[in-house]
C-alpha cells in the first residue's frame, strides 16, 4: 500500500463533502440570500430596510439607518428639543432600545434553524488506526500463530434528507413561529421605550415649567416687596403688608429652589435615554388637543386599531402560534419517521476477515424508524404542551380584555382632559382678571394688600394646574396610541403638531 493513498482518500473526502454541501443546500442559499443579508447589523437598520416582513408592514411609515439619523440629527440639533428629535436620540442611545434591536435580531435566527430541521444533513468521517498484536488460528491439524502489524483506514460520507417527518417538519414551523413572536415581542418593548422617553420628556417639560412659573412668582413678589417697602418708607402702607409680602417671597423662593432641583433630576434622566445633555425643551403653552381628540373616530374606532395592531395582542397571538407548534412537535414523536440515507464509503483493512483488502462502496435506500415505547415520556409531553397551549390561549383573552380596559381608560383621560384643559384656561383668564382689579382696588384703599397676594398665589395655582393638566393629556394621548398599536413616529409627529411648530422641528 502506498503511502501517499491516506492521503488521497482524506483529500477526496473534503472535496466529496463540499460538494455535497453545495449541491444539496445551494438552492436554499439562493432563495434565502436575501434574508440572510437583512440580520446582518441588524441593530442598526430598520424592518423595512432589513427586507424582513412584518405583520403591519402596510403601516410601517419612514425608517432611518445610522447615517440618516445622523443628518436628521444634525438637522434637529437646534433647541428646543422636539419629540421627534428626542425619539430619533433615543432610537440610537437608549440601552434598553439597543437591546430589544438585538433580541429581535436573534429572534429573525429562529427562521434558519427551523429550516434546518427540514434540509439534508452531511455528515463525513476519516480513520486511520494502527494494529499490532498476535493472531492465533486452530485448525485440525493444530495451532498457527502469527504476527500482526498493519493500518486499517475508513473514510465516509453520508447524507441524510427527512422524507416523512412530523417532529421535523413542526420544528420548522415552530422556528417560522417563534420569529413573529421576535418581531412582536420587539414592538412591545419599542412601545415601552418610546413611553419612558415620553415620559421622562413630560417630566423635564413639567418640572422646566414649574420653575419658570415660579421664577415669575418670585420677580412678581420681589416688585411687590419692593413697591410695600417704599410705601412703609413713605408712611403710606403699614409693616403688616411688608412683612406679608415678604414672608410670601420666602415661601416662593423655597419653591424656586425644590423646582430647580426637580429639573436637574429630570434632565439627567431624560439625558440617560437620549445619550447627550438635555437642552431646552419647547414649552405646550400652545397644546390643541381638541384636533387630536376630533381626529381619533371615537372610543370604538380606538377599540378597533387595538384589536388588530396591538403590540400586545399581537405578541399574544403569537404565543399561541408558538404553543401550536409544540403540539405538533409531541405528537410527530409518536409518529413513524423515513429518512432517504445516500452514503460513500472507501475502506482498507477494516478488520481482520478483510486485511489486505480495499473496499469501495455506496448505498442508498431509506430508513424507517417506528417508535414503541419511550417510558412514557412522549405520552407526557404531548399533554404538557396541549396544557400550554391553553394556557396561551386564555392569556390571549386576558390581554385582549387589558388592552380593551386600557383603551378605555386612556381615552376618557383624553376626551376628559381636553375639556379639563379648556376649563383651566378660563380659570387662568378669570385668575388673571381679578387679580388685576384686586391691584386695582388696592391703588383706592378698596382691597388690603393680603387681598393681592391671596388673588396672586390664585393666579399661579391656577397657572400651574393648567400646566399639569397639559403633561396629563400628553401623557394619556401617548399611551393611548401605543396601547391601540400606533406607529411610534407617527405618535411623536402628531404630539409635536398638537404642541404647536418647534424651531428645533423640520
Amino acid at each position: 500500500m502506498s503511502n501517499t493513498q491516506p492521503a488521497r482518500r482524506l483529500n477526496l473526502l473534503c472535496a466529496l463533502a463540499i460538494a455535497s454541501a453545495a449541491t444539496l443546500s445551494g438552492c436554499s442559499w439562493l432563495k434565502h440570500d436575501a434574508e440572510s443579508l437583512s440580520y446582518v447589523g441588524a441593530e442598526n437598520i430598520s424592518d423595512r430596510e432589513k427586507g424582513i416582513p412584518t405583520e403591519n408592514t402596510e403601516r410601517e411609515g419612514p425608517t432611518w439607518s445610522l447615517e440618516t439619523l445622523q443628518a436628521a440629527e444634525n438637522a434637529l440639533a437646534q433647541p428646543p428639543l422636539s419629540f421627534e428629535h428626542a425619539w430619533y436620540l433615543a432610537v440610537k442611545n437608549d440601552p434598553a432600545y439597543q437591546a430589544a434591536l438585538s433580541g429581535r435580531a436573534a429572534a429573525q435566527i429562529e427562521r434558519q434553524l427551523g429550516r434546518a430541521a427540514i434540509l439534508p444533513q452531511v455528515q463525513a468521517g476519516y480513520s486511520r488506526r494502527k494494529i499490532t498484536g498476535l493472531q492465533r488460528n486452530f485448525t485440525a491439524l493444530g495451532t498457527s500463530e502469527g504476527e500482526l502489524s498493519y493500518d486499517s483506514t475508513s473514510t465516509y460520507i453520508q447524507l441524510q434528507q427527512p422524507l416523512f417527518n412530523v417532529d421535523r417538519y413542526a420544528q420548522y414551523k415552530r422556528g417560522q413561529a417563534r420569529a413573529q413572536l421576535g418581531e412582536a415581542e420587539f414592538a412591545v418593548m419599542e412601545y415601552e421605550a418610546a413611553m419612558r422617553l415620553v415620559k421622562a420628556y413630560l417630566e423635564v417639560v413639567r418640572a422646566q415649567g414649574r420653575t419658570r412659573l415660579s421664577q415669575l412668582l418670585v420677580d412678581s413678589l420681589e416688585e411687590q416687596a419692593r413697591t410695600q417697602a417704599t410705601l412703609y418708607e413713605l408712611n403710606e402702607a403699614s409693616s403688616v403688608d411688608a412683612q406679608e409680602t415678604e414672608a410670601r417671597l420666602a415661601i416662593a423662593r423655597a419653591d424656586l429652589i425644590a423646582a430647580e432641583d426637580m429639573l436637574k433630576v429630570a434632565r439627567r434622566h431624560l439625558q440617560s435615554l437620549i445619550g447627550e445633555d438635555t437642552p431646552e425643551l419647547g414649552n405646550i403653552d400652545t397644546l390643541n388637543p381638541a384636533a387630536l381628540v376630533a381626529e381619533s373616530g371615537g372610543l370604538v374606532g380606538w377599540l378597533e386599531k387595538a384589536s388588530a395592531n396591538s403590540a400586545t395582542i399581537r405578541r399574544a397571538h403569537a404565543n399561541v402560534r408558538v404553543a401550536d407548534t409544540e403540539v405538533q412537535r409531541a405528537v410527530g414523536r409518536h409518529l413513524p419517521t423515513a429518512d432517504l440515507v445516500v452514503s460513500w464509503v472507501d475502506a482498507d483493512s477494516e478488520n481482520l476477515e478483510t486485511l489486505s483488502q480495499a473496499s469501495n462502496t455506496f448505498q442508498a435506500g431509506v430508513q424507517v424508524n417506528i417508535p414503541i415505547f419511550s417510558g412514557g415520556y412522549d405520552t407526557a409531553n404531548h399533554a404538557r404542551s396541549r396544557h400550554l397551549r391553553r394556557q396561551a390561549e386564555q392569556e390571549l383573552v386576558q390581554a385582549e380584555e387589558v388592552v380593551a380596559a386600557e383603551i378605555t381608560r386612556q381615552f376618557t383621560a383624553v376626551e376628559g382632559g381636553a375639556l379639563r384643559i379648556e376649563a383651566l384656561e378660563s380659570s387662568v383668564e378669570s385668575a388673571e382678571q381679578s387679580l388685576e382689579a384686586a391691584k386695582r382696588g388696592y391703588e383706592f384703599g378698596v382691597n388690603s394688600n393680603l387681598d393681592v397676594l391671596r388673588r396672586q398665589d390664585r393666579l399661579f395655582q391656577a397657572r400651574f394646574e393648567l400646566l399639569e393638566a397639559r403633561v396629563t393629556w400628553i401623557d394619556a394621548y401617548a399611551s393611548l396610541a401605543a396601547a391601540a398599536g400606533e406607529p411610534v413616529w407617527a405618535v411623536v409627529i402628531a404630539l409635536d403638531n398638537a404642541t404647536g411648530p418647534q424651531s428645533g422641528r423640520r
